[in-house]
């Protein structure tokens, strides 16, 4: 954001803690420790929520559970079951006001990516778990945000589909920054997975309905606004950053970790 005292939501749609769906037994362990790290950066950023996509569940449920520590930090999944009771596992939807915005955020992850089945765990497929879901957050929040792990052409039917959707975050299997695109009432947008880069939208926000990209009015004309105004950018996380002194000791305490599983050690 330009004005440090705008009001702002760090979101993290999925895909945050392993760059595959499957880990190999030997490279779990080590895996383990680099997510970790990622996710405690990614805490010390003020990020208080992440949506679960696909490689988030490599080294299984379990690990996700034990830093699942509502309010402090949240998972959400509103399609990821329990296989006996079929309710959410994780936290399905989650609130919070943004500049007197009354936002909801909810999350799915991609069934087409489970089709093997697991023990722990079942991901139903988003015509079954999301349409309830909105019919009650349609009530209680003036601005809907779903963190989507499916793909761009699954995520533009579902905005087809529900028109109460205002915004898509989605880490589906396409790598790579996306530039917004309006899909009936819905902006959708991607940036790239695991930290490399730092996506910014600027939101003019008038309500629901039509999106347009901001732009200046022509000189002496007064410009007439849509519903809402958005302003997007990538920018690229480099070397050359001035580097935080928490973030460096985070970095250095998981280097610490490695070595010691490398030599034998309990980490």
């Amino acid at each position: 954001m330009n004005d440090p005292n705008q009001p702002a939501l760090v979101v993290t749609g999925g895909n945050l803690l392993f760059p595959t769906d499957q880990q190999t037994p030997d490279a779990t362990e080590t895996a383990k420790i680099t997510a970790d790290g990622v996710l405690q950066a990614t805490q010390k950023m003020h990020a208080t929520f992440a949506g679960i996509g696909s490689h988030d569940l490599a080294a299984g449920i379990a690990f996700l559970q034990q830093s699942h520590k509502p309010p402090a930090f949240s998972w959400l999944s509103l399609n990821l079951l329990d296989p006996t009771t079929r309710r959410p596992l994780f936290t399905p939807a989650l609130q919070r006001q943004v500049g007197g915005v009354k936002i909801a955020i909810l999350a799915l992850s991609d069934h087409t990516s489970f089709q093997k089945g697991s023990s722990d765990f079942q991901v139903a497929d988003w015509r079954i778990s999301l349409p309830e879901a909105l019919v009650q957050l349609k009530k209680e929040a003036d601005c809907i945000v779903l963190l989507s792990n499916y793909s761009l052409s699954e995520n533009m039917e579902i905005a087809r589909a529900h028109e109460t959707i205002d915004l898509i975050f989605q880490t589906g299997h396409s790598v790579g920054n996306m530039t917004p695109v309006v899909i009936n009432k819905t902006l959708i947008t991607q940036t790239e997975i695991r930290g490399k880069y730092l996506g910014v939208l600027d939101i003019d926000w008038n309500g629901r309905g039509a999106w347009s990209e901001a732009a200046p009015s022509p000189q002496g004309k007064k410009k007439e606004l849509p519903a809402s105004t958005y302003a997007n950018r990538f920018i690229a996380i480099k070397q050359s950053l001035v580097s935080d002194p928490e973030i460096d000791a985070l970095i250095k305490q998981t280097q610490r970790r490695m070595d010691k599983l490398r030599h034998g050690q309990t980490p």
